[in-house]
């Protein structure tokens, strides 16, 4: 029986010595290379590299474990095409992001920049989109004595707060954050009429897509003073240029796009990779997206 062989096309964010580690572990009897050509590979791991038919075609019948919730990189007509199996890691920065958020929305209401402060507790605060993510970030915000509002196109019995209409919730938040896929349904969906629904001296947090956001608009209300601050750890470009204006309203607090990218998150993202390529040698089919 031929030796099975993974090829690690991107670091997964964990060191090489720590990838092989986990590697040899999960993948017993299996020929592990680090960079090269997939010839003669049956799986390969990536990040958010692309992956090309030139690559797939090269691992025909086999597996791209892709060590990220995203899988758009991957080329899926190929992956037709070839007969290759394609698996993610959902949920790996769940903890990660939702506590960004909280961190965000703390930073935002004590901005030195600002004359006096706001405490956190007491405050509504609602959140639109309310999957793993959404529900661990109300999670935090309700042990900090907040009230809790939900928005989303399911409702989930494990959220700690209370459903409500869309503009009943961007009326009455303190805090609104958006906990959101991007897709066509969803781009730009905070847009004009959804700002001005929102209630003045607001605080909107973005730790999902920078596409949610009209960004103009929402430079437009701060800078008026109609919303009170921002928590953004996603922008317009990324990394937001230190000159933009942005960067310099009190109350707004930037990051450069690290809610993922926690020691926890990447060490949880590299295991479950591996993971699903021995699910996979196995016959099974663990977190397929194909």
């Amino acid at each position: 029986m031929p030796v099975k062989c993974l090829l690690i096309l991107q670091d997964p964010g964990v060191s090489t010595e720590k990838t092989l580690m986990v590697a040899s572990r999960e993948l017993p009897g299996w020929e592990i290379r680090s960079g090269g050509s997939p010839e003669g590979c049956s799986a390969l791991l990536t990040v958010n590299s692309p992956v090309d038919a030139s690559i797939l075609e090269r691992i025909s019948g086999g597996l791209v474990s892709v060590a990220f919730t995203g899988f758009d990189h991957v080329d899926m007509n190929a992956v037709r095409r070839y007969s290759v199996a394609v698996s993610n890691v959902p949920g790996y920065s769940t903890s990660s992001v939702s506590e960004l958020a909280f961190a965000l929305a703390i930073n935002s209401l004590r901005d030195p920049r600002r004359k006096h402060g706001s405490e956190l507790s007491g405050k509504t605060v609602g959140f639109v989109g309310t999957g793993a993510i959404g529900i661990a970030a109300a999670s935090l915000f309700k042990a900090a004595s907040c009230r809790i509002l939900g928005w989303s196109r399911s409702e989930k019995i494990e959220f700690p707060g209370s459903y409500t209409a869309l503009s009943y919730l961007l009326e009455n938040s303190d805090i609104v954050s958006l906990h959101l896929p991007l897709n066509s349904d969803t781009e730009m969906f905070m847009n004009p009429e959804r700002f001005s629904m929102m209630k003045r001296g607001a605080v909107l947090i973005n730790t999902a897509r920078a596409g949610l956001v009209d960004q103009t608009k929402l430079q437009e209300h701060l800078l008026s003073g109609y919303l009170g601050g921002a928590g953004l750890d996603v922008t317009n470009p990324e990394p937001l240029p230190i000159d933009n204006i942005l960067h310099r309203i009190p109350g707004v607090a930037i990051t450069p796009h690290i809610g993922f990218n926690s020691t926890e998150a990447l060490e949880r993202r590299t295991v479950e990779a591996l993971k699903n390529v021995a699910a996979w040698s196995r016959g099974e089919r663990r977190n397929r997206v194909d």
